[in-house]
């Protein structure tokens, strides 16, 4: 029978971390952060088993309500499928969950910006960009590396090409942690994927599209990451 919990443990203690496991939830004391994973559904196929599972991470000072996020994965059995989602989780979207607690970020890039108000005073915004997943018909990695990609990019892209779009949120004083995917189908079509808390945001969507449609022809390739927007002291850092 499929132990959703320990497969997700398993996955952050591959990398490392230490997790607390508990019936139906894991806790990470260094950070404090509670996860708790659960099973979507699967789809079995003659070569593969897809998996879908959602994991709802909360903190009492980052997130308390807590924010989720889907994983979905293939693989010749449901466990390793589901684990394999996790596995995906812990390297694309835990760290940065990890550097939102942090003063200063140590896994991930991130920017600073300053937004006067209208009051005279300042309210300062942090972006913490996360590891860009990236996929072509030739290879499958979960790291981004310029000597390989087919064409420039890095952890600012995906921000810095959608910035009016995303600029309301990045102003806006709330924790936003946003799943931005980007791709080009086998036929060259552009299409993306955009969720703000776990919740479909559709003018992410479309300005994920129009990017996308910026890019070389090159034929099926996909590009995903993980960024959180949020408040934090500003020069104290």
């Amino acid at each position: 029978m499929t132990d959703i919990v320990e497969l997700a443990a398993r996955a952050l203690e591959k990398y490392g971390y230490r997790v607390t496991r508990h019936d139906t939830w894991l806790e990470h004391p260094e950070s404090g952060l509670i996860i708790k994973p659960v099973f979507g559904y699967s789809r079995s196929s003659e070569k593969s088993i897809h998996s879908t599972s959602a994991i709802t991470s909360s903190h009492p000072q980052l997130v308390p309500k807590g924010i989720f996020e889907y994983q979905h994965a293939f693989a010749d059995t449901l466990d390793n499928s589901l684990s394999r989602g996790f596995d995906n989780w812990v390297q694309s979207d835990f760290v940065v969950l990890l550097d939102a607690l942090r003063d200063k970020p140590q896994l991930c890039q991130s920017f600073e910006i300053t937004f006067p108000q209208t009051d005279g005073s300042a309210l300062h915004r942090r972006a913490v960009l996360g590891p860009v997943g990236y996929m072509s018909v030739a290879t499958v990695r979960g790291t981004y590396r310029v000597d390989e990609e087919e064409h420039p990019f890095c952890p600012c892209c995906f921000l810095r090409n959608t910035f009016e779009t995303f600029q309301a949120l990045l102003a806006d004083d709330a924790f936003y942690a946003i799943r931005m995917l980007a791709a080009h189908d086998e036929h060259g079509k552009a299409r993306a994927d955009c969720r703000v808390n776990g919740e479909d945001w559709k003018a992410g969507q479309q300005a994920l599209i129009a990017y996308a449609d910026t890019w070389p022809q090159t034929g099926l390739e996909q590009r995903k990451q993980y960024v959180i927007l949020q408040t934090y002291a500003g020069s104290a850092q």
